[in-house]
């Protein structure tokens, strides 16, 4: 049986999902509101309502904090929601469109900003004073673990999305390039190995794997609400008339008075904060592919949005403190590419990414680790972390030794591998501190030593005829044979 089969006979076995409960066409559902569901829901929320007002009261006389799930370390005056009796966490993951600024060096996620024009972004007076872009996310950092050696899923922003959600790299996916086929049936995704343990599943943002009535719609990869753009060309504008809702277009982009507010950022953080509200109560994996910070055409443009990316993450960790799930919410935040732009796609630059995994009470915070990753890590580090099922022929591996408790790093066999969608593509590879990069098939290969040179400015292959045979060696060995039509 192959293993998508394998995870297909497990999403029939699974629970059965509720209806859509994040706003559609149909369904609106502001904050506070209990608008979706009709009467059922409005009776469910009541009852949920009274169970609270009771275990709070009950809370108060006998002066107790609820018990942390097994292994959980409680902290002092943290209480978990009460109606949640699940011992499976929630896992959000939050994916930047790129060009989040990342010192690998440091593991800062923040950026100087005492040049920045106080009509640049919004609050810009406060960045000022605290002299970062990035106030949530540095606060994030600070109660996560920060991986400063991680890497893209790919050049492009297709195939990175891809190696994140199935957690194979380009030289073994099938999307490997911008203007990709769709995934196919028999591909395996985050979203049908959480849905198949039972969890509700959700994809806001930029899809990019598969457009409407393929194989790669995302309500055909395990998830089972979707809303945003199908793909990146699509979401080159952020003010569109309409976004995709599930199968159908959803273009009742009004605000509460009734007037046209269709910057999807603000959309995208009204589902986020709405589908987490709604399903607080039971464990549920949300994938947020963003499309900021992105490209921009100016130093103010971009400023803004590195801004709005930092509140959406903020938002979301908001969301998470008010439903009282924080303790029991697996939080990754990350981006699908660098900061380079109008560089080699196989630059130090365009490839290294930001990496922040947070668990409060499993993982302990202000930790950094520099070991180097990839966004095929993802898949079997959530799966593991979560304690659920994953397909087997990855080629990432699990973080969770050292996330859970210093264990020592699990063995990677090959390095890390990524290559573009070229015809030949490029490719490059790296191994220890060691980075191999090939411009054409079978020709010369620039070697960087990552240890002395962390950009990679400066080729040592006439130095290094050694490490160069095996540069050649694992190169050849990284990658499926090229596809005769590649993407």
């Amino acid at each position: 049986m192959s293993r998508h089969s394998q995870f297909r006979g497990r999403i029939t076995s699974a629970l059965a999902m509720e209806c859509a409960l994040v706003p559609s066409s149909a369904h609106t559902m502001i904050r506070g509101g209990v608008f979706n569901g009709g009467e059922r829901r409005v009776f469910a929320l009541m009852i949920a309502g009274l169970l609270a007002l009771l275990g709070a009261m009950g809370a108060a006389v006998a002066a107790d904090v609820p018990p942390a799930a097994p292994g959980k370390v409680a902290e002092p005056g943290q209480r978990g929601n009460i109606h949640r009796h699940s011992s499976q966490p929630n896992v959000v993951l939050l994916a930047a469109g790129g060009g989040w600024d990342w010192d690998p060096a440091t593991g800062s996620v923040g950026a100087t900003a005492l040049t920045l024009a106080t009509n640049a972004a919004p609050n810009a007076a406060t960045i000022l004073a605290t002299n970062t872009l990035y106030p949530n996310l540095e606060r994030l950092a600070a109660s996560g673990q920060r991986w400063t050696g991680a890497y893209a899923g790919a050049p492009s922003a297709a195939a990175s999305r891809a190696a994140l959600m199935t957690g194979r790299h380009s030289g073994h996916g099938r999307i490997r390039g911008a203007t990709p086929p769709p995934l196919a049936a028999e591909d395996v995704t985050l979203g049908e190995v959480f849905r198949a343990a039972g969890y509700r599943t959700a994809v806001i943002g930029v899809w990019d794997l598969g457009g409407n009535n393929t194989s790669g719609h995302p309500m055909r990869q395990g998830f089972a609400d979707w809303f945003g753009f199908l793909d990146s060309r699509e979401a080159r504008d952020l003010y569109p008339k309409a976004l995709w809702r599930n199968a159908e277009t959803f273009d009742n982009l009004l605000d509460q008075r009734g007037r046209l507010a269709n910057y999807a950022p603000d959309w995208f953080a009204r589902f986020a904060t709405n589908y987490i509200q709604v399903h607080e109560d039971h464990p549920f994996f949300l994938y947020v592919a963003h499309p900021l910070p992105g490209s921009a055409a100016s130093d103010e443009v971009r400023d803004r949005h590195r801004v709005l990316w930092d509140r959406f993450v903020g938002a979301v960790v908001r969301e998470l403190e008010q439903s009282q799930i924080v303790r029991e919410t697996i939080l990754v935040v990350t981006s699908t590419g660098g900061v380079g732009s109008g560089e080699d796609p196989l630059s130090e630059a365009r490839l290294r990414v930001p990496l922040i995994i947070r668990w409060p009470g499993r993982i302990a915070a202000g930790q950094t680790n520099d070991r180097p990753v990839a966004l095929w890590d993802v898949l079997p580090t959530l799966a593991a972390l979560a304690r659920v099922n994953a397909p087997k022929d990855l080629d990432g591996i699990s973080l969770a030794p050292e996330l859970s408790g210093g264990q020592e790093p699990r063995p990677r066999a090959g390095g890390l591998y990524w290559e573009t969608a070229e015809t030949p593509p490029r490719r490059a590879l790296r191994w220890d501190h060691w980075k191999a990069v090939e411009r054409t098939p079978g020709g010369e290969i620039d070697l960087f030593d990552l240890k002395a040179d962390s950009s990679g400015a400066r080729s040592v292959a006439a130095d290094q005829p050694e490490r160069l045979t095996e540069a050649r060696r694992r190169l050849r060995e990284a990658a499926d044979p090229a596809p005769s039509a590649r993407p």
